[in-house]
């Protein structure tokens, strides 16, 4: 039996990118789908408008322990578990640092999620006015730390409008104008139904727009106790599948056909099978399924969606089922379970499994694509 110690992964900050790398043929971009940027010190304090300070979110990073902290109404949210990993890395928040990194592994061009903003979901049932407010802020500060590269920093926006779909519109339109090539909602918002038809306003502006919708793992602690931290980062990295059936079942796709949907973080195995068993309800069940749909749930996938993945080879042996141009990779900077250090090693892995022209999409072609790159 193999040890597992001497499979284990080293922390980012302690990663070396080796000189010898891997470098694919010359018509082969790599574009990162999905990798994570930490919001300045106390953002909230400083940049929410005076009305809002007394409630404002707390986030700032302790410069000496590396630890980052999250306090919202007085209750500590600090990322759970894990402590300072990843958060070492200068990249996570100096913007040179990052493209440094970038540089390194031969990344043309990172797609940005937020650092700890999602902590801030919270607010969502608990106080929507200022969550709104926070995302308004978040968003701005994001355009401003992508601004002096745009071609390789894609800054993905944080779209409030599911809490007042009547802003939607407005919010695409102001959202566009910063400069963003993408949005993203939370996956599972408390007190909100994504099968609603109240929610057209919000598919129809993004729509509209003409940028892709993305959808996030984040951390939720619905385990405690003995095992819990691996218990529920395993519950965080495979989120998706009950998103992915309500939004299909609904009719979403079929009533808004240009709709793009990335979910980003959680790998794509888990597509395969969720199409395969999605396609059988439709068949067994299709006499009291409301609405009926006019295709299978697996057209709607391979037309409209898109799933990131870092290290998957599961995935890349059921590329036929999931669909090449389906599947987008990235590094996951500068997260634990990211390939950070060793991209050039995990890219030529695709490359080997899936032959040139699907490599070619899946390391970079598809993402330039959906993110005008």
């Amino acid at each position: 039996m193999d040890s597992l110690e001497a499979d284990l992964i080293p922390n980012p900050i302690d990663r070396i990118v080796r000189a010898d790398q891997w470098v694919p043929p010359s018509d082969i971009r790599f574009i990162s789908a999905d990798d994570h940027l930490l919001e300045e010190d106390h953002i909230f304090e400083r940049r929410l408008p005076d009305r809002f300070k007394a409630r404002a979110p707390k986030l700032w990073r302790d410069a000496e322990t590396g630890q980052v902290h999250v306090e919202i109404a007085g209750r500590s949210f600090d990322p759970p578990g894990i402590g300072t990993i990843g958060h070492e890395c200068p990249g996570f928040w100096d913007a040179e640092a990052r493209l440094k990194a970038m540089d390194s592994e031969s990344i043309q061009a990172s797609v940005l999620y937020h650092g700890q903003a999602q902590a801030l979901n919270y607010l969502i049932a608990e106080d929507p006015e200022l969550y709104f407010a926070c995302m308004d802020v978040y968003n701005e500060w994001v355009a401003e730390y992508t601004a002096q590269h745009r071609e390789r920093l894609v800054g993905t926006a944080i779209l409030p409008s599911f809490l007042r779909p009547e802003t939607a519109h407005d919010q695409m339109q102001k959202l566009k104008q910063l400069g963003f090539r993408t949005v993203q909602m939370p996956s599972y918002p408390r007190g909100v139904r994504y099968n609603s038809r109240e929610l057209d306003p919000v598919w129809e502006a993004v729509v509209a727009a003409g940028i892709p919708l993305s959808f996030h793992v984040t951390a939720t602690l619905e385990f405690s106790g003995w095992g819990s931290l691996g218990a529920n980062l395993n519950r965080n990295l495979s989120p998706f599948r009950p998103l992915l059936g309500q939004l299909i079942f609904s009719g979403l796709f079929e009533r808004h056909p240009e709709l793009r949907v990335v979910f980003a973080e959680g790998g794509a195995t888990w597509v395969a099978d969720a199409i395969v068993s999605m396609d059988k309800i439709v068949r067994s069940y299709h006499s009291i399924l409301k609405p009926r749909l006019a295709q299978r749930p697996s057209y709607y996938w391979k037309r409209n969606c898109f799933a990131t993945f870092m290290d998957d080879p599961l995935a890349l042996r059921l590329t036929d089922v999931i669909g090449a141009e389906n599947m987008m990779w990235s590094l996951d900077y500068p997260h634990p379970e990211s390939v950070y250090g060793y991209a050039a090693e995990i890219a030529k892995g695709v490359y080997e499994a899936v032959g040139h022209d699907n490599a070619k999409m899946i390391l970079g072609g598809t993402a330039a694509r959906l993110y005008g790159l």
